[in-house]
């Protein structure tokens, strides 16, 4: 297991468990990982200029803000671009209970990504990452699902958590859970604490000290379409008819491609395995974070 996981949750070998019973359960490790933002860094960010939807959403009452209250239209070379973050009109609808997202933080924020794609390696699927910001006594959305596999960081402030036993089978969706079902956890994190909720599980989140801010790492899984859909592009890859007329002319042309098509999809099959499969229909993993150095423009300014 990489060292961003066991920094993480401090004992791997009780999240492994966790996650092969797909049970609930808070971690509170030693230190604070390198590579988390506080809200200092997301400050800067915010106030940058360069922040801009779909980075980065808010929520209110349950339903979405239109951007259009939370950004601000910018004169840029000439053209009028609107959908910039706007770090006044967010603090101010934060003050009004709304709740702020910034999705996919592990696409423009380096060390997150970093360490996105530790934890992508170390567990062999696709990890992304979430940061939520909550005033006290606000709630971003109500109980729902999450198609992924979660690991919350708590970054500052207090947030209270209650998540239901994850689904026994797979009769269930994403979104909304207006029936939950039996509660398995209820905790309150602080910073640097970790929570584990299973993907499926039913759960909701309610700020308590402060502004809440915390870090999801969203750990992916393939269902069923994406198998059957990796296994058609895997025979896809070999499935040409060899020999045969590329455009059969006659009836028995047309059995010929038929034939050597299912030739060659049948030794294909023959040497796929469960557990390859499964990676195909996981996807790519990302890259290896690069190692530090100087950037497309210092490298080739020579400084």
């Amino acid at each position: 297991m990489g060292q961003v996981l066991a920094d993480l949750v401090g004992d791997p070998e009780a999240f492994g468990k966790a996650l092969e019973e797909r049970r609930s359960r808070v971690f509170r490790p030693d230190g604070w990982p390198a590579g988390l933002p506080g809200p200092a860094v997301l400050d800067e960010v915010l106030g940058g200029g360069l922040l801009r939807v779909p980075y980065v959403e808010m929520v209110q009452d349950g339903e979405v803000v239109a951007p259009e209250r939370f950004c601000t239209v910018r004169t840029v070379a000439g053209r009028h671009e609107g959908g910039w973050a706007d770090a006044g009109r967010i603090g101010a609808l934060l003050d009004g209970g709304a709740t702020l997202l910034l999705p996919q933080l592990d696409q423009w924020h380096a060390p997150v990504r970093a360490m996105a794609a530790d934890i992508a390696h170390r567990l062999g699927r696709r990890t992304e990452a979430f940061c939520f910001a909550t005033g006290a006594g606000r709630r971003g959305l109500d109980v729902h699902r999450d198609d992924a596999d979660v690991l919350v960081v708590q970054l500052a402030g207090e947030k209270e958590w209650t998540v239901h036993a994850a689904p026994a089978d797979g009769n269930w969706r994403p979104g909304p859970a207006p029936e939950p079902g039996p509660v398995e956890l209820r905790t309150v994190l602080a910073p640097g604490e970790v929570l584990y909720v299973p993907r499926g599980a039913p759960h909701a989140a309610t700020g308590r000290q402060g502004l809440s801010v915390h870090l999801s790492f969203t750990v992916r899984e393939a269902g069923a379409g994406r198998l059957r859909a990796a296994l058609g592009e895997f025979l896809a890859a070999d499935g040409r008819a060899g020999g045969s007329a590329e455009r059969p002319g006659t009836q028995g042309e047309l059995l010929a491609a038929a034939a050597e098509v299912l030739r060659l999809g049948r030794e294909r099959l023959a040497a796929l395995t469960p557990e390859e499969l499964v990676r195909l229909a996981r996807g790519p993993l990302p890259a290896a974070a690069p190692a530090a150095g100087p950037g497309p423009l210092a490298e080739r300014a020579g400084g």
